[in-house]
């Protein structure tokens, strides 16, 4: 196996989900890159967003470096991590990449029930509802998928996260970058 493993995909694909799943499955400890920034930052995602996306993304980039000194370990990065492309340059070099891709619909009815998404908020920051959250995350999505496609490995995610994380174990069985 490889020494981390980079779980991408857009919110509510299923990397926070998954992530422990396939970390149990291997041995390897779980790290939820959102979860790092706010703790190094000592402040919320969404408080890092108020003081500027830059803001957020930096220490982003800044914990997502942190993880590839680690071994072990199976990263869920955020939904726009690695459309940064020199992040997904670090990511590529550190180990194999897994795109978790649901359908629009999956992910419609995922992020209909989420809040403190500050990408799917409105100029107020109250979370978009109906039509106005489908045509974001359409957007958001469209422009994310060319980042998405470069990862090593693209697993279905519209199905239970346990069977998500066996495929990902079971395909990264000896796995080599071509």
């Amino acid at each position: 196996m490889p020494p981390r493993i980079y779980l991408t995909g857009f919110m509510a694909s299923g990397k926070s989900t998954v992530g422990p799943l396939l970390a149990d499955r291997l041995g390897y400890r779980f790290v939820d890159l959102d979860w790092l920034v706010e703790a190094r930052a000592g402040r919320t995602v969404p408080a890092l967003f108020a003081e500027g996306e830059p803001v957020f993304r930096a220490a982003e980039t800044e914990a997502l470096r942190e993880t590839t000194a680690g071994e072990g370990l199976v990263v869920a990065t955020g939904g726009g991590t690695l459309v940064d492309p020199s992040n997904l340059v670090v990511a590529r070099m550190a180990g194999p990449v897994v795109w978790l891709r649901p359908s629009v619909d999956v992910l419609l009815r995922r992020l209909g029930r989420a809040r403190g998404r500050p990408l799917l908020a409105d100029a107020a920051g109250r979370p978009l509802r109906g039509d106005a959250l489908a045509e974001r995350v359409r957007s958001l999505l469209a422009a994310r998928e060319p980042f998405y496609a470069q990862a090593d490995l693209v697993v279905d995610a519209d199905v239970p996260a346990d069977l998500v994380a066996r495929e990902v174990a079971e395909a990264l069985v000896g796995w080599r970058r071509a």
